[in-house]
């Protein structure tokens, strides 16, 4: 799993594990990282709707919180040969 302070990488997804959870920690660390005038102690919406927004600029095609946990989706395709 990620450090607290990097986003997951989508490239480093299977056909078998499309997904990932990224916890309440994981995100408050990204966020304050990225942040450094603005930390929050809390995964607030605010939190929410900036972390969705820096998954998708990352390549994730969706980003979903369940909780302070968010989970990331993408598509993964099986190159034939």
């Amino acid at each position: 799993m990620a450090k607290p302070h990097s986003m997951p990488d989508p490239k480093d997804r299977s056909v078998n594990s499309p997904s990932c959870i990224a916890s309440g920690t994981q995100v408050l660390g990204y966020y304050n990282a990225h942040n450094k005038n603005e930390k929050k102690e809390r995964v607030v919406d605010s939190v929410k709707k900036w972390y969705v927004d820096q998954a998708k600029k990352e390549g994730w095609e969706k980003a979903t919180f369940h909780g302070s946990d968010c989970l990331l989706e993408v598509s993964v395709e099986l190159k034939q040969k």
